[in-house]
């Protein structure tokens, strides 16, 4: 077990980049989607409600398979890092739009209609005023699925990216150990996720979210 300590550090240094990786792309892409899902467009709707109906409605792990494995049939081939970034963006930024939406849509109407009396176009109001207010609330839920995409990128060992999970898998079948293995794992996930809490704690202090934690 402790001979395998570097190996597991190497693999938690893995999960962490493609866990930073993923949660900044889903985040861009759940803020468009969002845009998109609010817009007066019915074309830009329509394509964003079919594309969060798809990843909110299927596994992770069959959207993972379907992208390294599946799209071969196609002859694309991804190599097994960018598969599971793609796959974690996809799947996650589908569940962030719903959050920036909600919280887009939670701003009173009033502020919209003040600012474009003013002389302000529609995306100087959304720009300078709607977003930075939606942001600021929409980080209790958004860090709760950040801290699910970070869990969730243990599904990456199943399109082989040498991550923490993967290399667990590996070191406990050489050796033939598998419950201490597990339950290091498990210890190096709750670190993980302990520290993203305490960040969380950190912004919500800062901004003064109420009802952040204390």
């Amino acid at each position: 077990m402790f001979d395998s300590l570097p190996v597991l550090v190497q693999g938690a240094l893995v999960t962490i980049q493609i866990s930073l990786i993923a949660m900044t792309g889903a985040v861009l892409l759940g803020l468009v989607v969002a845009l998109m899902r609010i817009s007066r467009i019915k074309a830009l709707q329509l394509i964003a409600k079919v594309y969060i109906s798809f990843f909110r409605g299927t596994p992770l792990l069959v959207q993972l398979l379907m992208l390294y494995f599946g799209l071969t049939s196609f002859h694309i081939i991804l190599d097994p890092v960018p598969a599971a970034v793609i796959g974690l963006i996809l799947h996650f930024g589908a569940y962030i739009s719903e959050i920036f939406r909600a919280t887009i849509l939670s701003i009173s109407r009033g502020q919209w209609e003040a600012a474009l009396s003013l002389g302000m176009t529609n995306s100087q109001v959304l720009r300078r005023i709607i977003l930075p207010q939606a942001a600021r609330t929409a980080i209790p839920p958004l860090w709760n699925c950040l801290i699910d995409t970070l869990k969730s990128s243990s599904l990456a060992s199943v399109v082989t990216v040498p991550e923490l999970t993967r290399q667990v898998e590996e070191q406990s079948s050489a050796q033939f150990v598998f419950m201490p293995y597990f339950i290091t794992l498990a210890v190096f996930y709750w670190v993980m996720v302990i520290v993203m809490g305490w960040v969380q704690e950190w912004l919500e202090k800062k901004l003064e979210i109420p009802g952040g934690s204390q």
